[in-house]
């Protein structure tokens, strides 16, 4: 289970599981790229998480007096989980940027968090194709059916004050990937192409004089500028003017 595994890759950063064990795992990781990629997308700062957590609970609203209702309890543990779940996202993808990073580095260090059961059930209906659509301004319908691609759902996110919309896809393989997408306000003709590894995973940048776009690969090795062209295509970046 990837949550056992996640518990014991954090056990093994806090340095709380028995020493045969921790050995043995990190045999494991030693011998398992995508194992250690995952560490790395788990060594965030422990201690920096409690007190964020700390500061949640302390915003949190003060139960009313009286005892619990039945049940209550449960909720609080489900509350709780959530609370946390944010916490350790935000501090990962913090722990995974530095200051002169760019929304292409936030957007590959949130690439991380994703596994292939994050996407196994499609959303309903379009998929939120229409609401990014509607937040980036243009029609980003084509990149439902980019070819070699399961596509899953499309999201809003966001970089600093602008709007980063993201399409996520399992590959042939089941495995993750996205095409990220921003507004490009830059004046250029044509469009530009660039590779690069980020946190471990290929990438694909291109841009023409509407749209930034980031494909982001499963791993270091997928050929994502194979990808992109797909997208670049759909998109119609190679036509417009």
């Amino acid at each position: 289970m990837l949550e056992d595994l996640d518990a014991r890759l954090v056990a093994l950063v806090d340095g709380a599981l028995p020493e045969a064990e921790a050995q043995a795992l990190r045999a494991e990781i030693a011998a398992d790229p995508d194992l250690q990629a995952r560490l790395d997308a788990l060594d965030v700062n422990l201690s920096s998480l409690s007190d964020q957590a700390d500061a949640l609970l302390a915003d949190a609203p003060p139960m009313s007096e009286g005892a619990a209702p039945r049940g209550s309890l449960a909720g609080l543990a489900m509350a709780a989980s959530v609370a946390l779940a944010l916490v350790l996202g935000g501090a990962l993808i913090g722990s995974r940027l530095g200051g002169g990073e760019d929304w292409r580095d936030f957007a590959a260090a949130y690439h991380l968090l994703y596994q292939p059961e994050t996407l196994a059930a499609p959303m309903q209906g379009d998929g939120g194709v229409a609401q990014v659509s509607e937040a980036l301004g243009q029609d980003l319908s084509a990149l439902a059916d980019v070819e070699g691609l399961d596509f899953r759902r499309a999201q809003i996110l966001g970089w600093q004050d602008q709007t980063l919309i993201q399409f996520a896809y399992l590959d042939a393989n089941g495995r993750p990937v996205a095409v990220c997408i921003m507004e490009n306000t830059d004046d250029i003709v044509g469009v530009s192409t660039s590779t690069a590894h980020r946190h471990g995973l290929a990438t694909t940048t291109l841009m023409d004089r509407y749209v930034r776009v980031l494909v982001i690969g499963p791993d270091a090795d997928t050929d994502t500028q194979a990808l992109g062209q797909s997208v670049a295509a759909q998109l119609g970046m190679f036509t417009r003017s």
